[in-house]
């Protein structure tokens, strides 16, 4: 029998699924947002497994660290992210850091979804670019989606305002954004909330 874990917040994907593979043997299991901070746990075992980049308020950060422990503990598991996201910085740099990993459009057709789940769709290799975010970038979205606040970031950080403020206008750079508002809602849409630190 083939074990299907879905973390999204999308009921339509689960319906489809369920319907899709109703005369097969293959057990859909639905981690929401309750359960999701053992979600690793519930993941453990399972043959497949889809997963937003963002789901439940959660950001990217969020998902990406849990992807990559779900291909450190259960290497057997394929994964499939459905994302949405047009910030080709962001998803070059997870799909970087996830190789192997099954990336889809959240708009991808339910057929499409069926034959990842049941193997007939490839991964895609990307490497880095000069517009895929570095690590050290990739780490401060969650921060400046938190506080406009440089010097607060560098104080966490033990960095310079300066230093801050370059990596900073290199993400605005590389996520196209006119200005740090833009940016803000960028990093809004990709699940980072604004919140004091």
């Amino acid at each position: 029998m083939l074990s299907l874990t879905l973390v999204d917040n999308n009921q339509w994907i689960a319906e489809g699924l369920n319907h899709y593979f109703s005369e097969k043997p293959v057990q859909i299991k639905k981690i929401d947002i309750d359960s999701l901070n053992s979600a690793l746990k519930n993941i453990a075992g399972c043959n497949v497994l889809i997963s937003e980049l963002t789901a439940y308020g959660r950001d990217v950060q969020f998902f990406t660290e849990l992807l990559r422990k779900v291909k450190v503990s259960s290497p057997a598991t394929r994964i499939i992210v459905l994302t949405d996201l047009n910030e080709k910085a962001v998803v070059s740099y997870v799909m970087s850091v996830l190789p192997g990993v099954i990336f889809l459009a959240k708009t991808s057709s339910l057929d499409d979804i069926c034959d990842a789940v049941v193997g007939h769709a490839t991964t895609q290799s990307t490497r880095r670019t000069k517009q895929t975010l570095s690590p050290r970038e990739f780490g401060l979205l969650r921060l400046l989606g938190q506080t406009s606040n440089l010097t607060d970031i560098a104080y966490s950080l033990r960095l310079s305002c300066k230093t801050i403020s370059h990596h900073r206008q290199s993400i605005i750079r590389k996520l196209n954004c006119a200005n740090n508002k833009e940016l803000f809602n960028r990093l809004n849409r990709m699940g980072y909330q604004l919140e004091k630190i």
